[in-house]
């Protein structure tokens, strides 16, 4: 499995794995969940997919199985525009320093027994990614089903608001403190032995 942040500098190097992740993102977001409309051209943009995102995308050899993407909070994103009431408990993140994960998914065919080992890869990488670039807070719209899973990964977990009804499921507004403890319960629960991420990668230019 071989895990890539894909940003500005370096989407040059990834045009086919990127429309993979966006055209994955379609099946998904538009034609299995049905919360956004179908784009003809088959790939699922939105407002937040600017020269600020990076990219998680996830390949096995040519295949695209995962992905998510990270925006930092100072900037306008999913929580602050689409739902700037969410934060009901604590105030909303706005720091260059807090990035939002959103837009996170395996393919269908890949979810085997929930897909709890690959989506802990995911986890890793993105507290890798995070820990290399000084970010000290990640998260954003969450799936409140995994609450207990962060807690057994020893991820520290902030609740800002009350739970939110997408698609008959409760989303949390919750962000994760960004430690080497919590890259290392990731590691633990998807049975890796040190980084995902090669060095160039790992740190945003």
């Amino acid at each position: 499995m071989q895990f890539h942040f894909i940003t500005r500098t370096n989407e040059h190097l990834f045009q086919p794995e990127l429309e993979q992740f966006f055209r994955a993102r379609h099946a998904v977001y538009a034609d299995e969940l049905g919360w956004v409309q179908p784009s003809p051209d088959g790939l699922e943009y939105d407002q937040f997919d600017t020269g600020a995102a990076a990219y998680l995308v996830v390949m096995d050899g040519d295949e695209f199985v995962a992905g998510s993407r990270l925006v930092p909070t100072h900037l306008p994103h999913l929580l602050s525009e689409v739902f700037p009431d969410s934060c009901t408990l604590l105030p909303m993140p706005r720091d260059p320093l807090v990035v939002e994960w959103t837009r996170g998914f395996v393919v269908a065919h890949r979810r085997e027994g929930g897909g709890l080992v690959l989506k802990a890869q995911c986890c890793a990488a993105v507290m890798e990614y995070c820990l290399a670039n000084g970010y000290r807070q990640v998260g954003g719209i969450q799936d409140a089903k995994w609450l207990a899973i962060w807690k057994r990964m020893g991820w520290t977990v902030h609740i800002h608001g009350e739970a939110i009804n997408i698609g008959g499921e409760a989303w949390l507004p919750a962000y994760f403190d960004v430690t080497e403890t919590a890259l290392a319960g990731a590691r633990r629960f998807g049975r890796l032995s040190g980084p995902v991420l090669n060095a160039n990668q790992a740190e945003a230019a």
